[in-house]
């Protein structure tokens, strides 16, 4: 049972292609485990398409064509690898991942290679761990991939987004027996005393 979704806004920016690329891979693992947010993108995307055949046509440039091809010459992606310690669902299974890192004892960091504003990766929490304490700077988005933790909101589990409108004064707590995985995107966050040094040392 999903308890916890986007927002509009940010299904509306994820079915229009504006969100940026770690905030989408975000939204599209919770698509992944909720039918009625698809149901709800598949729809905005609907509506979005038929607004755009009631606009007019716009001319191409003249040398549209040989911008296309000359993307050709481009050096290929990087390939991308599984992540072996959790069992991601389809949006991250083949997503390219940092190395791991123990920011607080019970939290390991892996950060997820992304281009754009936003930044993200997976937090795996041990049980009876907290977040830790930071303030938002912009759009913030958790989905829980195992495990779960609660917060002022109520309680998320496998498959529930968190998207915070405020700063997290009271951070999240994991209450499940089992480590809670989550795979998390920020446009920008500040953490305080030693967790602020070690959030510039490992470039968040």
């Amino acid at each position: 049972m999903i308890n916890h979704h986007p927002s509009d806004a940010t299904l509306t920016s994820y079915a229009a292609g504006t969100l940026p690329e770690a905030l989408g891979l975000v939204t599209a693992t919770h698509l992944s485990f909720c039918p009625a947010c698809r149901d709800a993108v598949a729809l905005a995307e609907a509506v979005g398409g038929s607004m755009l055949e009631d606009l007019a046509p716009v001319a191409m440039a003249d040398d549209a064509l040989v911008q296309v091809l000359a993307r050709g010459d481009m050096p290929e992606p990087p390939v991308m690898t599984p992540v072996r310690e959790a069992k991601l669902p389809g949006p991250l299974k083949y997503c390219s991942f940092g190395r791991s890192w123990l920011v607080a004892p019970g939290l390991r960091w892996r950060p997820l290679r992304t281009s754009g504003r936003a930044w993200g990766g997976l937090l795996v929490a041990q049980p009876g761990r907290r977040f830790p304490r930071h303030a938002h700077t912009g759009l913030e988005l958790t989905c829980v991939l195992r495990g779960s933790f609660v917060d002022a909101n109520g309680r998320y589990g496998a498959g529930d987004l968190a998207e915070p409108e405020g700063d997290h004064d009271d951070p999240p707590s994991i209450d499940s027996d089992e480590p809670c995985v989550c795979v998390i995107a920020s446009e920008g966050f500040r953490l305080g005393g030693a967790f602020g040094l070690l959030q510039r040392m490992i470039g968040l």
